[in-house]
């Protein structure tokens, strides 16, 4: 039992990253109708910001390098809306897909050129000591950065659904069109999602490459390979759902490399999304149509 919930708290960890990624692309997908595969990029960038604003501003702590990723992460962001995003709008969603594919290699190994191929190591932001909730032990890292994730996740819900600008996502999300017409600002809705969801995955960012103790050029791989399973897996019409998947996926890959094998553990991803989308192919809770 002891090793049955250790499991589940390392899951819950884990997922909740999962899910801050995932509503980045769900966010995309709904409001601008693009598969934005340089999102989890953007998460990677949003980490060497991190990175760089903790060496440099040594007495900042954490909340000074989550200030530096959000900022390097949204103003990425924004430039990557205004540039590849915006001009290929309306679109085939292949087209937008590939060009943001583009623009994730690019990254990457720009990136890699920078400061190479292997990880660095990352500022020592909080301390390693470990805290003991019953039979479950984590680290101070640990419990900072599910905490830090679940905070993202309450502003998502909040702000899509008790904000103004928020609303008329929504809006978008269902019938642009209708939404236009009602007089929303259908580009500038555009502009502010991908910068919230850019400054997001920035802030989850300098969260994990504090929990890992390194940063990477290649770390978006993995997170956007996942995040974007759970997103297909929940469908795009509920950001709950997309959340909801990934902590569970999270959960579901921490239970397999404690009872089974680590080496199954990224299969079981797909795995998942094989099995729902062939009985639901709009998600477990249904997609806004494109």
């Amino acid at each position: 039992m002891d090793l049955f919930l250790q499991q589940i708290a390392n899951g819950l960890i884990i997922g909740s990253t999962y899910a801050v990624v995932a509503l980045g692309f769900a966010l995309a997908f709904s409001v601008l109708r693009v598969i934005h595969f340089a999102h989890p990029d953007v998460f990677m960038v949003g980490m060497f910001a991190g990175l760089v604003t903790a060496e440099t501003f040594p007495f900042g702590g954490l909340a000074l390098a989550m200030l530096g990723g959000l900022i390097g992460a949204g103003v990425l962001g924004y430039a990557i809306e205004r540039s590849v995003i915006e001009p290929l709008r309306g679109r085939d969603v292949l087209t937008t897909l590939i060009a943001t594919l583009g623009v994730a290699i690019m990254l990457q190994n720009g990136m890699a050129l920078i400061v190479g191929p292997d990880p660095v190591p990352y500022p020592p932001l909080l301390p390693r000591r470990f805290l003991d909730i019953g039979p479950v032990s984590v680290t101070v890292r640990q419990a900072a950065n599910l905490g830090i994730c679940l905070l993202l996740l309450a502003f998502v819900s909040l702000y899509v659904r008790g904000t103004r600008i928020g609303r008329a996502t929504r809006a978008i999300a269902e019938r642009p069109d209708v939404a236009a017409a009602f007089g929303v600002d259908v580009a500038r809705v555009c502009q502010v999602t991908i910068v919230v969801a850019s400054a997001m995955a920035g802030i989850a960012a300098v969260s994990v490459g504090t929990l890992y103790g390194s940063a990477s050029a290649f770390v978006g791989l993995l997170y956007g390979l996942k995040a974007f399973t759970c997103m297909l897996v929940a469908g795009n019409r509920y950001f709950e759902g997309v959340a909801a998947v990934a902590i569970f996926l999270g959960v579901l890959e921490a239970l397999v490399t404690g009872y089974v094998s680590s080496s199954l553990r990224d299969a079981v991803a797909f795995l998942v999304l094989i099995g729902v989308l062939y009985f639901r192919p709009n998600g477990l809770f249904g997609s806004y149509q494109t």
